[in-house]
């Protein structure tokens, strides 16, 4: 069995937490491949494999919900089953703390866990040509400037749904669900749900969101001729759009897999009393 290790390297408190991980694998017989930068912050530079050359059968990660998101669009295989290990911030992808790696890794290795199974979305900009890195939680199409709004068509298998004016659109995963889409007032969705959400970030206007069926395609047009926007991708792919652009979104014929240990409205609930507590 081949196991991957993923992690941050600019938290101190990460680097003793991988060093365990990459030791208790290793007591259990398990094949360890360290991805490059975490390998230099731990000297395993004989581990090391780039993350887009990982193989392994699981991946594990040590620091938050960004490292996942990371993994998940770098890796090799986009269907390699992925454990989070919080590092104590934002981590509602993360499946365990940083005190439970002992007993989350026996768990893997006697099998004792379960796979959910994540929708991930493919977009591209129409007028360019260009595809875009398939992303986990959302496609996001935000103004380039924080106090200049957008104006926006947003329709559905091209039936054009409302023109809006806001800070932007997106169009998020159930995954997504519970990150920006929740702060901008969209639906929360369970992962067994097969369906994306429309959302607008902060409208001049009454659309807010809509659910819509996962076989959709989503197209977010850009109406004004002079205003430069981006589109961000799980709020790591940055990429600048012309005026009138047209970026299209529909699901990807990858799956994202993680392994779980509890059930996802336990996640929920440590989701909301975190967001209620700040």
């Amino acid at each position: 069995m081949k196991a991957g290790v993923v992690s941050r390297t600019d938290i101190p408190d990460a680097v003793p937490v991988t060093k365990r991980v990459v030791e208790l694998l290793r007591e259990h017989g398990v094949d360890v491949l360290v991805e490059t930068d975490t390998s230099m912050a731990l000297n395993m530079n004989e581990d090391a494999v780039d993350l887009s050359d990982l193989e392994a059968d699981f991946v594990i990660t040590i620091g938050g919900d960004g490292t996942i998101l990371r993994t998940a669009m770098d890796m090799k295989n986009p269907g390699t089953p992925l454990i989070g290990v919080n590092m104590g911030r934002r981590g509602f992808l993360s499946e365990v703390r940083k005190e439970e790696v002992e007993q989350a890794i026996h768990r893997v290795m006697a099998k004792d866990y379960f796979i959910e199974d994540c929708m991930k979305l493919s977009s591209r900009c129409l007028d360019a040509d260009e595809e875009f890195p398939d992303s986990l939680n959302e496609v996001l199409v935000s103004s380039s400037l924080p106090s200049k709004m957008l104006v926006t068509r947003l329709s559905v298998d091209g039936e054009q749904i409302t023109e809006i004016q806001a800070d932007g659109a997106l169009v998020s995963t159930p995954t997504g669900s519970t990150a920006y889409n929740l702060s901008a007032g969209g639906a929360v969705l369970a992962p067994t749900v097969d369906a994306m959400i429309l959302t607008a970030i902060c409208p001049y206007s009454y659309f807010r969101s809509i659910t819509l069926p996962s076989k959709t395609r989503v197209s977010m047009e850009l109406l004004k001729p002079r205003a430069d926007a981006l589109a961000i991708i799980d709020g790591k792919v940055y990429t600048a759009l012309k005026p009138l652009s047209t970026i299209e979104v529909y699901a990807s014929r990858h799956r994202a897999r993680f392994i779980r240990f509890k059930p996802f409205y336990a996640r929920l609930r440590s989701r909301l009393a975190h967001l209620q507590s700040q």
